[in-house]
């Protein structure tokens, strides 16, 4: 049932009187609770809302499709769902009626609902119930707002899969509820509902009749042999006040009256004498507010009686006289306090039987709020002296008593003291009889006329209507709201639930100040108020439980399999809760571990402990930790566990030893534990490091810990030590790994190694992976971190030395591999951008491109002079000869600017220029001085190749230098015959050769030719190669052909393949005393090979400690594709991952004797370099 009330047609009269019920598969049920004169309807009977609509009398009021006038009707809703007492049920309801559906809605601002101590309460209840007249079932929409410890939660009106009216709360509005000082509980459920099915009342009164002398059973519990108690206002009309939903009396009387059942001797009551005689059970429950305190004893509430000598049962309110400590009754020795109180009867042989009074505590009645009063009777089974007498106020058991139902016993009470309290005094007879007693027969519940049910007074009552004669009045003055009286004993439960509803509170609650997993969200259920215990003295408490069996990891190998905690806190609107209870099951590397969750040493935070020097855990195979007792708890800042331990154990062998032998140091491995911080007799093996649950202890003199894990099935106890060991070696000669290019002769070390062991203990034994790090500053000046690649020991060190033993004897045979890594020289080759384009610059690495470059150079000029010294224009270039006529280059590039580069490329063509036209200068140094130059000077990637060889993309020209070779690819002539129609006469391709470009000394000049054995013998050759072009290299040996400076021209336009060639079009070689005779090609010789040849300057690198001759252009890249795939990358992306990170190094001349040496160029992962031309020497290792 969703809900149910009552609704008055009044201005029909009072007789329109009915009952409603909303279901939602039944939809609206109407009970005529009332049947006016002239209509011919059974009483209670059953109407769908289309029936009811359609009756001529309601249709009178209800019309469809018009507002309803609300002076018209009265009703009430009733909300099982919520705790809608008669005070806080909803009057306020609306009706709504069209040709299509009728609706039932209510609204209210008001606050309702308040838990017993205030924890919650709602308000803003907006409902409409509505029903299709085509349909049979009935819907519920709307919300009401929950106020949960001051915060307001919505909630929203539906229908449970049984049926009944729930709220819930939406979960896509997520709300968090404070709980101090532990963390947040996010709220995933909040749903109000009923709780289980109530049962129906034997009698029900909601005082709906606004007008009129009859108070009308709405119980619908009824049949024709048991008919309705009705009740009739037997005072005049003034002793009562009609309310809405209520009724107000004074010195009134509403007692049960009817004519049928009395003519037939039967008691009015005869409906609910014959229920309870069945089930020797009863509830009285009520909805009362009394008008004052301190009403004469006793002021009846409800009775059901015979007479004042004869009650049944009599709920009653007043100030009574009770015996102090049951002290002498004629002392005067009594004390007052306002009480409800109970009479029953339960046999036949009592009357106001003293000890079958039950009353509630002292001082329990109240005007200003309704209260909800409830008896319960059940009798017990024989031999049973539980309570079975309780009485109820606002949900909560107030008192309870043992009565005895028990037949067979007899105890009396007497009313000696009439004019006083009827139930003031006592006197057991039984142990004391009297002679002469005069007791008449006393009756059990008899099914007699004279039994009435009565509200408000005594069943005799002198001024009611016909001033019948009466024995005493005992009026009670306030108003009724509800009386209902059931033929069976309510549960704690049911009267609990209909004073206050079943709140259901599910929520993630997150433990702010506790580490992980307890900061992860628990499932939790929020209990508000949960109903006392009285009988065991339990207190109502807000009380909130965690319970899941979700394995969370705490550290690797530990985790929590199952977490049970519960807090409690006092009752109210802002609680402050604390911890009760909890325990949180574990695993430990596969052991179990239960702990007992305590409060911890600060608010809002847990500890766990584990039993007391019992827990034994195993390390697989390993060994096993005996007598351990654990604990837990957050660390101050309540982010990281702290795990400490208690055993008497000292030491632990790892693995343990088998066979019996002795403990040998050379092969066994041992851990000694650290003492306990505070019990020093004990020791403290486990606790939490980095994350991880370790074993503590000392090994070779220092702290070490072990972290155990499992790996296939496999127990590994593996830690790490890091030692700091001074030592001093001389290591070298060092070569580049797998050449006979040496690094270094030798180095000289005197440093510390950090060297780091990993053990690993298994049930196999010991192992230990070893490795060192240590500082150099290299040549540079740059401090350097190598590291000793990883070893193995099999055997457990004695002495740290003999760790660094072993790591000195790795480093000795894995030296080159080591140091050629990271060695630098004191200036190697790196890269910077300038105007986003590469720059490749010689320093050492922290120095600028721009800085200072000076270089020694053997003599240059054929007579020392002044005129020797040259200085470029802008003063970059600065040649300074020295006494022994070697000379001094000193390279100062510009400050950076915009144009910098272009700067330095200007001021070194002068330069170059005023030492070529140096008529001292012996012919063909220059070049010796332009590859000094090249190797020091900051240069655009893309102009490398101009610095070292001229080249002159313009003009297709390059420079070429001894120690290059040429590759001729020849074509001749092929002549075809003209018959033959489908073929061309042209040139095609005959032959390669190879010609090694050589220089030799012609007195003071350094000249090149084309052949090193030919320049020996210099053969006399007349072949005119200006005009009809080389053969050879024979034919280069021409006079006047041999010169210190050769350059290559490429034509603007070469030949076609077809055809007679033109000189002009062949690729021509140039020689001149001067650069600058070549560039002006005055004083010229110039020659071609002949035919239409194709003529490549190559020169040497070195890749993989092989020479290779690559064109005069090749870049690192062309080079590595013929190793490696190179993936299409655009210019200024990296080249490392495609080529496998190269090792490349690139010559470096110095001195008089221009001694080379090689220099590392560093491609960084940052480096811009992709397209790096290579020039003569450089040295490529993969």
């Amino acid at each position: 049932m969703l809900a149910d009330g009552f609704i008055t047609l009044l201005s029909l009269g009072s007789e329109y009187y009915f009952k409603y019920e909303i279901d939602a598969q039944t939809g609206f049920q109407i009970y005529w609770i009332t049947i006016p004169e002239g209509l011919d309807k059974e009483r209670y009977s059953k109407q769908t809302i289309s029936e009811f609509l359609a009756e001529s009398s309601v249709a009178q009021i209800l019309k469809p499709g018009e507002t309803i006038d609300k002076s018209l009707y009265q009703g009430s809703l009733i909300l099982p769902g919520l705790p809608a007492s008669p005070f806080d049920a909803f009057y306020n309801i609306e009706l709504t009626y069209d040709s299509d559906s009728f609706t039932l809605g209510v609204q209210s601002t008001d606050s309702f609902g308040f838990s017993p101590e205030g924890s919650t309460h709602f308000k803003d209840l907006n409902l409409s119930f509505t029903q299709q007249l085509n349909s049979e079932t009935a819907t519920v929409s709307g919300t009401v707002t929950a106020v949960l410890f001051g915060q307001d939660i919505v909630l929203e009106a539906g229908v449970s899969d049984g049926s009944e009216l729930i709220f819930n709360y939406n979960p896509n509005n997520p709300q968090e509820i404070p709980i101090q000082p532990w963390g947040n509980l996010e709220l995933t459920t909040f749903t109000v509902k009923p709780g289980s099915n109530p049962l129906q009342p034997q009698v029900l009164y909601w005082f709906g009749e606004k007008s009129g002398e009859w108070v009308y059973d709405c119980s619908l519990r009824n049949s024709e042999d048991a008919p309705a108690i009705d009740l009739r206002i037997q005072t005049e009309p003034e002793t009562v006040e009609w309310g809405l939903g209520s009724i107000a009396v004074k010195d009134g009387l509403i007692e049960s009256e009817n004519a049928t059942l009395e003519a037939a001797n039967l008691s009015s009551a005869s409906k609910l004498i014959k229920a309870c005689q069945q089930t020797n059970e009863i509830t009285i429950a009520t909805w009362i507010k009394p008008s004052q305190t301190g009403q004469k004893y006793p002021a009846i509430v409800v009775t059901l009686s015979e007479d004042p000598q004869n009650p049944y049962v009599t709920l009653a309110q007043g100030d009574s006289e009770w015996l102090k400590d049951y002290g002498n009754r004629w002392s005067g020795d009594w004390y007052h306090h306002d009480e409800y109180s109970v009479l029953l009867r339960t046999n036949t042989n009592d009357r106001n039987r003293y000890w079958q009074i039950l009353t509630t505590s002292p001082e329990t009645v109240t005007t200003e709020e309704l209260t909800y009063v409830v008896y319960t009777f059940s009798q017990n089974n024989l031999g049973d002296e539980s309570d079975n007498a309780k009485v109820y106020l606002n949900g909560q058991l107030d008192n309870s008593k043992w009565i005895n139902s028990d037949d067979e016993e007899r105890h009396f009470w007497r009313n000696w003291n009439q004019r006083g309290n009827r139930w003031q005094s006592r006197n057991d007879e039984e142990d004391y009889p009297r002679e002469n007693r005069g007791d008449e027969e006393l009756h059990p519940w008899t099914n007699d006329p004279a039994v009435k049910l009565a509200l408000a007074n005594d069943v005799l009552f002198l001024q009611r209507r016909g001033n019948l004669p009466r024995n005493q009045d005992f009026p009670w003055e306030g108003q009724l709201y509800e009386v209902a009286i059931y033929d069976s004993a309510l549960t704690p439960e049911a009267i609990y639930q209909r004073y206050y509803p079943t709140i259901e509170i599910l929520g993630n609650l997150t433990l702010t100040n506790m580490p992980s997993p307890l900061d992860q969200p628990l499932t939790a259920e929020l209990t508000l108020e949960s109903m006392p215990d009285v009988e065991h003295y339990s207190e109502s408490k807000l009380n909130l439980k965690v319970d899941t069996s979700e394995i969370r990891e705490v550290t690797p190998e530990f985790d929590f399999t199952k977490i049970a905690l519960e807090w409690q806190s006092e009752p109210g609107s802002s609680p402050s809760w604390y911890f009760k209870w909890g325990q949180v099951d574990s695993t430990l590397w596969k052991t179990s571990i239960p702990f007992t969750a305590v409060q911890g040493d600060a608010p809002g935070k847990l500890a766990l402990n584990s039993p007391e020097l019992d827990l034994p855990i195993g390390l697989g195979q390993i060994n096993t930790l005996e007598g351990l007792s654990l604990f837990l708890k957050p660390d101050s800042t309540g982010e990281i566990w702290q795990m400490s331990s208690i055993t008497s154990v000292s030491e632990l062998v790892l693995p343990q030893l088998r066979d019996y032998r002795p403990f040998d140091w050379t092969v066994d491995f041992k851990l000694l534990f650290a003492r306990h911080d505070q019990q020093r007799s004990q020791f403290d093996p486990l606790g939490i490091d980095d994350g991880k649950v370790v074993i503590k202890g000392n090994w070779l003199g220092e702290n070490l810990v072990l972290h155990g894990w499992w790996r296939n099935e496999q127990f590994v106890l593996e830690g790490q030590r890091n030692l700091s060991l001074p030592f001093e070696v001389t290591l070298g000669p060092i070569f580049e790994p797998g050449t006979s290019q040496k690094i270094i002769d030798q180095v000289a070390i005197a440093s510390v190694m950090n060297a780091t062991v990993i053990l690993e203990l298994t049930e196999l034994g010991f192992l230990a992976k070893v490795s060192g790090t240590f500082d150099w500053t290299d040549q540079a000046g740059t401090v350097n971190t190598f590291t000793v690649p990883e070893f193995t020991l099999v055997r457990p060190p004695l002495t740290p030395n003999h760790i660094l033993e072993a790591i000195l004897e790795r480093l000795n045979s894995q030296v080159d591999v080591i140091f050629a890594e990271q060695f630098r020289h004191q200036a190697d080759y790196y890269f910077t951008v300038v105007e986003e384009k590469p720059v490749i610059y010689l320093g050492n690495g922290n120095d600028p491109a721009t800085i200072t470059q000076t270089t020694t150079l053997p003599q240059l000029f054929n007579t020392a002079a002044d005129s020797n010294n040259i200085s470029s224009t802008a003063g970059i270039f600065t040649l300074t000869e020295n006494v022994d006529q070697s000379c001094t280059l000193t390279i100062t590039p510009p400050e950076s600017s915009d144009n910098w580069l272009d700067q330095l490329k200007t001021d070194y063509d002068n330069f170059i220029a005023q030492l070529d036209t140096n008529s001292n200068l012996i012919a063909g140094t220059l070049t010796l001085v332009k590859t000094r130059i090249a190797e020091r000077m900051p240069l655009l990637v893309e102009e490398i190749l101009y610095y070292y060889y001229g080249l002159d993309t313009v003009n297709g020209s390059v420079d070429l230098q001894a120690g290059m070779r040429l590759r001729v690819d020849y074509q001749n002539y092929q002549f075809v015959h003209p018959a033959q129609s489908t073929a061309n006469s042209g040139f095609v391709g005959s032959g390669t050769s190879y010609y090694s470009l050589n220089s030799y000394r012609d007195s003071t000049n350094l000249m090149i030719n084309f052949d090193g054995f030919l320049s020996q013998i210099q053969p006399y050759v007349t072949t005119d190669i200006a005009t009809v072009g080389a053969g050879s290299s024979l034919d280069t040996f021409k006079v006047g052909y041999q010169k210190p400076y050769l350059r290559l021209v490429y034509p603007s336009l070469a030949a076609p393949s077809a055809g007679s060639l033109d000189p002009g079009q062949a690729a021509t070689i140039m020689g001149a005393a001067t650069v600058t005779d070549l560039d002006k090609k005055t004083n010229v010789a110039s020659f071609y090979f002949r035919g239409r040849a194709t003529v490549i300057p190559e020169i040497t690198v070195v890749l993989q400690e092989q020479p290779v001759f690559v064109p005069v252009g090749t870049t690192l890249r062309q080079l590595m594709e013929q190793r490696v795939s190179i993936p299409s990358v655009s210019l200024g992306e990296s080249l490392l991952n495609s080529t496998g990170k190269p090792r490349l190094s690139r010559l470096l001349h110095e001195g008089v004797s221009n001694e080379p040496s090689y220099r590392f160029i560093y491609l960084d992962e940052d480096s811009p370099v992709l397209d790096l031309p290579l020039v003569k020497g450089d040295r490529i290792v993969l």
